[in-house]
């Protein structure tokens, strides 16, 4: 029963804020009804909130995330960085970490852009084309290449060393990953803004010096890294 109250608490993805039940139960992979059971259940202990389009995660599930001791840390050791990615792209600077239980991106904080007359997609846009390639970048690095078990896309991601993601509106969002020792991707460095703005060689080559730099810091904070 708790793998399955997990199972949908991991259906909401980094941008989505509501689900239907139906979505939740495709993406679980769950009968309707006990879907329903499940979710009644999880309101009950706040860590789902019901909304006027279904389902969205609860602050019970916010308060317990905001004091798991890996994230804040590593938060702490990648911010200042963030904030210089920020200052040097004029993008919206954002942090992810691996989830413990996949290579899927977990944003932990950002440094967004001030919004003006050309924000263009805004807020939503930056943090999905972020995500989007923190979790390409996650997904390419999740497992050493000579494992034979990358895809085609994830050869050419670990070999570029980062991943560029453009959406349909316009907005352009650039990832780089922080490596620890054993060369896997604890977590990642992303920017985005509008495409007619944010140019991908530059971006990657500021990811890439601010990544390196906290995968230092990493080596030097051994107690960051999970046990394998």
């Amino acid at each position: 029963m708790l793998a399955r109250g997990f199972s949908v608490l991991r259906c909401f993805r980094t941008g989505e804020h509501e689900l239907p039940l139906s979505e939740i139960a495709r993406r679980a992979d769950m009968p309707k009804a006990t879907a329903h059971r499940i979710i009644a259940e999880l309101v009950d202990e706040g860590m789902l909130e019901r909304s006027e389009k279904g389902l969205r995660l609860g602050v019970a599930l916010f308060m317990l995330g905001a004091r798991v001791p890996r994230q804040l840390k590593f938060r702490d050791l990648a911010f200042p960085y963030a904030e210089r990615l920020h200052q040097l792209t004029r993008g919206s600077a954002f942090i992810f970490i691996s989830d413990a239980f996949g290579p899927d991106a977990a944003l932990v904080d950002a440094v967004r852009r001030r919004f003006g007359s050309d924000a263009g997609p805004g807020v939503e846009g930056e943090t999905w084309a972020s995500a989007e390639a923190a979790n390409r970048v996650l997904h390419a690095f999740a497992v050493r290449e000579a494992e034979g078990k990358t895809t085609g896309e994830e050869t050419r991601v670990r070999h570029q060393g980062f991943a560029a993601v453009r959406s349909t509106t316009g907005t352009l969002g650039v990832a780089t990953p922080v490596l620890t020792a054993s060369g896997t991707a604890m977590g990642a460095l992303a920017v985005a803004g509008p495409h007619t703005r944010l140019e991908v060689g530059r971006a990657a080559s500021h990811l890439r010096a601010a990544c390196n730099a906290v995968s230092r810091g990493l080596h030097r904070t051994p107690e960051l890294v999970p046990v394998q």
